[in-house]
């Protein structure tokens, strides 16, 4: 009986094996589907990153202020601060009209004796003015605005504490000296933003480059929508066939689980063989076929089989299958960010995105080429292999028992 079986998986294996010029064939052609939607991926990614921020302030000033005008020309002039927003002077009726139409995304209105009341240390408030429906470039200022209040707050604390010692402790001829001395630290640190901010790439495809993304989604929607010539695999057999397996003592379970190895294994020795091609060029010094990439690779192969198993084993095997395996397929790819990442899409979108098996599917993808994969990744494709697995075994007992 061990032999039967073991027999009959070998010769499912075998057969399966034979669909590997139809999966070439089919990889080959969605490949370069795959690499149109790549090349529009990575096109308008750089075209974004590529875009200056041009956030524009308007300025209202008392109009007999000389302080004031001074220092609005030295400041609109500083090169850390044209590199981000531009100043326009303007009266305050016309700022709010600007406001309001867009034009502008914030006003500044400097009160009278603004610069005085900084020097004595009365510290009147500038009253700034955001849109109720602020956008990037609003809320990018409003974080430059906290930042140099508290910055400013920072550095008055220390030129009042430091004269505050000197006039305890009776040293009143270093007072004048040592505000001097801080007025020139303080301000050698506010004309450079860089020893304020800490200069981050920032990519809406994480860690990986927008190239590795693509293709790792890419190689998983392949894998996705080959699976659909595979579906005639787990298609219902004819009843004469299955009456005579059962009577030989081999189940419609065991039939589906050597089903499901065989094209496991098919897929596995494809993707195996094309990884060991890629790694042994020049240019791929970043692919190892270790231990780690191997199970990966098994584990995303047998997530993915498991997927198409149970659609096909859910619908009729047939057309049905094959519309479900190609409509799902691509809005997991939407939903989890692999056609536009993540920060393009809707809240709610990505909140669907968070529960799909492709997700974790392409990150792991990810740990195959750059290593960057995680537990969670590997832990929630297991489940969901399981899920797939236990879910098509069952619908395959039920339709078993109804004939």
């Amino acid at each position: 009986m061990i032999r039967k079986h073991f027999l009959f998986a070998i010769f499912q294996v075998k057969s399966t094996l034979r669909i590997i010029p139809r999966l070439l064939l089919c990889g080959i052609i969605f490949l370069a589907v795959v690499s149109v939607i790549g090349i529009c991926g990575n096109t308008m990614l750089s075209d974004d990153s590529g875009r200056q921020m041009d956030v524009n302030i308007a300025a209202v000033m008392p109009a007999d202020d000389s302080a004031v005008s001074v220092g609005f020309q030295v400041i609109k002039n500083m090169d850390s601060i044209k590199s981000i927003c531009r100043f326009i002077a303007m009266d305050k009726d016309a700022a709010l009209d600007a406001l309001a139409r867009g034009e502008i995304s914030a006003i500044i209105e400097i009160p009278e004796g603004f610069v005085d009341d900084l020097m004595y240390g009365v510290n009147t408030p500038a009253t700034i003015i955001i849109p109720e429906s602020a956008g990037m470039e609003t809320l990018i200022f409003r974080s430059m605005m906290s930042a140099g209040a508290k910055s400013l707050a920072t550095s008055e604390a220390g030129v009042y504490a430091v004269s505050d010692f000197l006039e305890y402790y009776g040293y009143d001829e270093y007072i004048t000296p040592s505000q001097d001395e801080l007025y020139d630290f303080y301000m050698k640190y506010a004309f450079n933003r860089m020893y304020f901010f800490k200069a981050d790439k920032v990519s809406a495809t994480g860690q990986t480059s927008t190239a590795g993304y693509y293709i790792c989604s890419g190689i998983v929607l392949i894998l996705i929508m080959c699976g659909a010539i595979a579906i005639d695999r787990f298609s219902n057999r004819p009843r004469a066939v299955m009456e005579s397996l059962r009577t030989g003592g081999i189940s419609n379970i065991y039939v589906r689980i050597c089903e499901y190895a065989g094209v496991v294994i098919t897929f596995f020795i494809i993707m195996f063989a094309a990884l060991f091609i890629v790694s042994m060029t020049p240019a791929s010094g970043y692919i190892s076929l270790n231990a780690h990439v191997i199970a990966a690779l098994a584990l995303i192969i047998a997530c993915t089989i498991s997927y198409i198993m149970f659609l096909c084993c859910v619908g009729d095997g047939g057309l049905i299958s094959m519309l479900c395996i190609f409509g799902t397929g691509i809005f997991m790819m939407y939903a989890c960010g692999r056609i536009l990442p993540e920060p393009y899409l809707p809240d709610a979108v990505n909140s669907i995105g968070n529960y799909l098996p492709v997700k974790s599917m392409c990150a792991l993808m990810e740990s195959v080429f750059y290593g960057t994969g995680t537990g969670r990744s590997i832990f929630t494709c297991v489940i969901y292999t399981i899920i797939f697995v236990s879910g098509s075994l069952v619908a395959t007992a039920v339709k078993g028992r109804d004939r």
